[in-house]
């Protein structure tokens, strides 16, 4: 997620400098075989480009918005999970106890350690389901300058291997039983209910709030199935494929129709076409591009969630419900104006 206020300009067009160059090449292209080389027969009339521009602003705002609803349902997902996670808490906390206790066996240290392992076991659970998002598939992106930015970002907001950042919340010999598996985040969740029946069968905890409990893994399951389900089906290729066509199209006839109007207000107007009409082709590039990184919110990058912000922000309300705020890892802080 982009934090600052607006985008930096200068920033924006060393980004889009290869296809300003490549489309001010192709409008001079253009000029000259029209102008010098007298090819006038290139050109087409504008009412040509009125009626495409119409039907490819049409096609953009629906891949736009069909972007947009992606992104702001990913991040209503993770809104719920921060809800359903203060839920859990406070749960936990006040729903497992000694006063439900049938054997001597459960002391107050040994119900503190349940409640300890049954918070923690949730903050891996969420820091886990932010690693397998981040997980690259075969439709994003994947040119190299992205794919830099994309490392350096993870880097800076998960320098930790995977093993390591489970080992701060979980113990190793309950790791061993999770990297033999698929899907880690899923197997924590199985151990959290393991783990409530358990205590249930000792009578830690009564009937209702053994099942009130398991309705918050259920939950929990549901909100992750949410973000799976982003996450392997992407925007239909066929909508998100002839955009780009429709747009490469519309830009490569785009100077065949306005040179002959610049050229109307006179014999050297015909060479302001070519910053003119890069600036309106660049306009519908940029939309295209916009719809296309929006669409998947889970890929490392620059316009993703802030799953690690919103990560964080659930380890510290979990530790402080169970006074372990000494153990609450350093808050994330944005990197060149870019949170994840």
């Amino acid at each position: 997620m982009i934090v600052r206020y607006r985008l930096n300009l200068l920033q924006l067009l060393a980004s889009t400098k290869k296809y300003w160059l490549l489309l001010m090449a192709y409008i001079t292209l253009a000029v000259v075989v029209y102008e010098i080389l007298d090819f006038q027969w290139i050109a087409i009339p504008w009412q040509v480009l009125t009626v495409s521009g119409t039907a490819v602003s049409f096609y953009l705002g629906f891949k736009n918005n069909s972007s947009y609803e992606r992104a702001w349902e990913a991040r209503k997902i993770w809104g719920a999970i921060v809800n359903t996670s203060r839920s859990w808490g406070i749960a936990v906390k006040n729903f497992i106890g000694e006063q439900h206790a049938t054997t001597p066996e459960a002391s107050y240290d040994e119900i503190k350690a349940l409640k300890k392992r049954l918070i923690f076991r949730h903050i891996a659970w969420i820091y886990q389901l932010r690693r397998q998002l981040w997980e690259k598939r075969p439709w994003e992106h994947s040119q190299k300058h992205i794919l830099k930015t994309r490392n350096n970002l993870l880097n800076s907001f998960a320098p930790l291997p995977i093993k390591d950042e489970l080992l701060k919340h979980i113990d190793e010999e309950e790791l061993k039983l999770y990297l033999k598996k698929t899907n880690i985040a899923t197997q924590l969740i199985s151990k959290q209910s393991d783990e409530l029946e358990t205590a249930h069968k000792l009578g830690l905890i009564d009937d209702y709030r053994h099942v009130a409990l398991q309705e918050f893994l259920t939950d929990l399951y549901t909100q992750q199935g949410k973000c799976e389900r982003i996450k392997n089906f992407p925007l239909p290729r066929q909508y998100s494929s002839f955009s780009f066509f429709f747009v490469l199209a519309f830009i490569l006839l785009l100077p065949l129709g306005l040179i002959p109007i610049f050229k109307e207000f006179g014999t050297h107007y015909i060479w302001l076409s070519i910053p003119f009409t890069a600036l309106v082709g660049m306009i519908f590039w940029l939309m295209e591009l916009v719809g296309d990184y929006a669409e998947n919110p889970f890929t490392g990058w620059v316009t993703d969630t802030p799953m690690t912000q919103i990560c964080h922000g659930i380890e510290t309300d979990l530790k402080e419900m169970i006074d372990e705020a000494d153990l609450i890892g350093p808050k994330p802080d944005a990197v060149d104006g870019v949170m994840m």
